[in-house]
C-alpha cells in the first residue's frame, strides 16, 4: 500500500492520501496488537482498526478532533436513528442561527459571540504542558465531579420537607458564598456570581492580573455556590463550570514548564467535558471558545478531555457503588 500510494500520489492521479493513509494506519494498528490475547475478536478488531486509521488521517486534517469527527460521521453510529434525529436538529440549528446572523436584507439581533474576546498569546504546548496539564485536567474533573455529587445532595435535601423553604436557604447560602469571596479577596462579588461568562472572558484576558490566591478563592467560593445552586435553584451549569475549570488552570500556570495558554485551555476542556460527560463536544466548545489559538493547542486540549472524561466516569462508578 505504501509503494502502490508513492508510485501514484505524487507522479499526478487525480486521488488524495486519505484512503492509503487509513488503510495504513489500520494495517500498522492490527499489526501492533496482533499477538495481545483477544486481538482477533471482531469487536477488538474493529475498534482497533478504527483507531489506526484515525491517528493516520489526522496527519492531513491538521489534529485529532477533525478526524475524530470525520470517523464518527463517516461510520453512521446508530444508523437510521442518528440520521433520523440529526437531520432535524441540524436544519432547526441553522434556522434558528438566522435569527442572530441576519437573513438576506434582514437585519440580525446582536448578540455575543462564543469565542472569547482575548485569550493568552498562541504558544505551542510542550512536554512541560503535557505533564502539568493532564493532572490538572483529572483533578479539575474531580472537583467539578465533586460538586455535581453535592448539587445531588442538595437537590435531594432541598425536595424533603418544606421545599419552598429550603430553597430560600440555598440562595442564602449562595449569598454566603459570594459575600465570602468578596471579604476574602476585596473583589467585587460579580465575579463569582451570575453564570461566570463575563469573569471568564475577563480573566482570560488579563491572566495575569488575578493572583493565585485570589484564584484559588474564586474556585472554592463559586464552586460552593454552583453545587448549592445545582440541586436547590434552577439554571444551566456549563459556564460556570468553564470558569471554574479556567480558574483552577490558571492558579497553576505558574508551575514550571507550564504555559498560561496550554493550561487555560486544559482548564476550560477538562470542565466542559465534566460538566457535559461528552468528551468530543468539551473539546469542540473549548476551540471555539479559544478561536484561532486553538489550533496549536489541539493535541492537549483533546488529552484534556480524554483524562477528564476518564476520571469522571471513574468517579461516577465509585459513587454508585457506594450505598
Amino acid at each position: 500500500m505504501v509503494l502502490a500510494a508513492l508510485a501514484t500520489l505524487p507522479l499526478g492521479v487525480v486521488l488524495g492520501p486519505e484512503a492509503p493513509l487509513m488503510a495504513v494506519g489500520s494495517a500498522l494498528a492490527l499489526l501492533a496488537v496482533r499477538r495481545m490475547r483477544g486481538a482477533d475478536e471482531p469487536r477488538t478488531t474493529g475498534v482497533v482498526a478504527t483507531a489506526g486509521s484515525t491517528a493516520a488521517i489526522s496527519t492531513i486534517l491538521g489534529g485529532p478532533l477533525v478526524s475524530a469527527l470525520l470517523v464518527v460521521e463517516a461510520a453512521g453510529l446508530g444508523g437510521a436513528r442518528l440520521a433520523a434525529l440529526l437531520m432535524p436538529c441540524l436544519i432547526a440549528s441553522a434556522t434558528g442561527a438566522l435569527v442572530f446572523t441576519g437573513f438576506g436584507t434582514w437585519t440580525g439581533l446582536k448578540t455575543g459571540g462564543l469565542a472569547l474576546p482575548a485569550v493568552p498569546p498562541a504558544a505551542n504546548p510542550d512536554v512541560g504542558d503535557f505533564l502539568w496539564g493532564l493532572p490538572i485536567a483529572a483533578l479539575i474533573a474531580c472537583v467539578l465531579t465533586l460538586g455535581r455529587h453535592m448539587g445531588r445532595s442538595t437537590a435531594r435535601w432541598t425536595g424533603r420537607g418544606n421545599a419552598m423553604t429550603r430553597t430560600v436557604l440555598c440562595a442564602l447560602a449562595v449569598g454566603v458564598c459570594l459575600s465570602a469571596y468578596a471579604l476574602l479577596t476585596g473583589r467585587s462579588p460579580r465575579d463569582a456570581a451570575l453564570s461566570g461568562q463575563e469573569t471568564l472572558a475577563e480573566l482570560a484576558a488579563h491572566p495575569t492580573g488575578w493572583s493565585v490566591a485570589v484564584l484559588l478563592a474564586l474556585v472554592v467560593c463559586k464552586g460552593l455556590a454552583w453545587a448549592v445552586s445545582l440541586g436547590g435553584l434552577r439554571g444551566g451549569p456549563i459556564f460556570p463550570a468553564l470558569l471554574l475549570g479556567a480558574a483552577g488552570s490558571l492558579a497553576c500556570a505558574g508551575l514550571p514548564g507550564l504555559g498560561t495558554a496550554p493550561a487555560l485551555a486544559c482548564g476550560i476542556c477538562a470542565a466542559a467535558t465534566a460538566v457535559m460527560g461528552l468528551p468530543l463536544c468539551g473539546a469542540v466548545l473549548t476551540a471555539l471558545l479559544l478561536g484561532a489559538d486553538a489550533y496549536d493547542q489541539m493535541p492537549l486540549i483533546v488529552g484534556a478531555s480524554v483524562v477528564a472524561h476518564l476520571t469522571t466516569l471513574l468517579m461516577n462508578r465509585r459513587g454508585t457503588a457506594t450505598p
